[in-house]
């Protein structure tokens, strides 16, 4: 008897330290002034976030997280404080099977986010950032739209003029999408730019960039995705 009692002893360890040498990403990380609440790892799965991991934190504000990811892909690390203030941050990454890190905040908790160890991550945040230089003139065409609209007869020069600008952005901004994606092809985050930027493209550029990426990118989760965009913007 208690030989059986060992024997199934032993296969619950063993089938225990099977399953958490699965989780091929690691998430070590710190939130500075957080004492008290919860991190959660999510992911978006059917159009609804679900967890992969959590921690409940009551002292210390690092923390450990891990799970298993099919291939790179997008995450989000959501942070629920119970402090009697309502917080409601999450905070978006692209992850990749690997040890990663997270740093920030409690008072800043996106803006002050320092993520580390993934490459498509590294790639996607440079995109990001210079991105949002090209969308300040986005921000202008809004003022001058605004304006446009409180004044009781705007002039048609000013309003064509106005389009024509918006056009000027508008292909600026996906050229640099299709440019950067292609110069990053062999990377998972391009197909992923390139849904998220793109979609306003001629899908011949877009199909054209496609075409480059390897095989393994184009069956990607994002690959997939963009391959049914291009289809369905070719369709319309």
């Amino acid at each position: 008897m208690k030989s059986l009692i060992f024997i199934l002893s032993t296969l619950l360890l063993l089938t225990s330290c099977k399953e958490e040498s699965t989780d091929n990403l690691i998430i070590n990380g710190n939130i500075d002034g957080l004492r008290v609440g919860n991190v959660i790892l999510q992911k978006i799965q059917d159009s609804v976030l679900v967890a992969l991991d959590s921690v409940a934190l009551d002292g210390s504000s690092t923390f450990t997280l891990s799970a298993y990811i099919d291939e790179p892909q997008l995450l989000y690390l959501y942070l629920d404080v119970k402090d009697g203030t309502a917080y409601d941050d999450r905070l978006s990454f692209f992850a990749q099977d690997t040890i990663m890190s997270i740093t920030s905040t409690l008072k800043n908790f996106e803006q002050d986010a320092v993520i580390t160890g993934s490459k498509n991550n590294d790639i996607l945040n440079i995109f990001n950032d210079n991105i949002q230089q090209v969308n300040k003139t986005y921000t202008e065409l809004v003022k001058r739209s605004m304006e446009l609209d409180r004044q009781e007869n705007p002039s048609q020069q000013e309003i064509e003029q106005l389009n024509a600008d918006y056009e000027k952005y508008l292909t600026k901004k996906i050229l640099y999408a299709l440019s950067y994606a292609n110069v990053h092809k062999e990377t998972e985050v391009a197909p992923y730019i390139l849904i998220m930027e793109g979609f306003d493209a001629n899908p011949k550029l877009l199909d054209s960039v496609y075409q480059q990426m390897p095989k393994k990118i184009q069956t990607s989760l994002y690959g997939k995705k963009l391959s049914e965009l291009i289809k369905e913007l070719k369709e319309n």
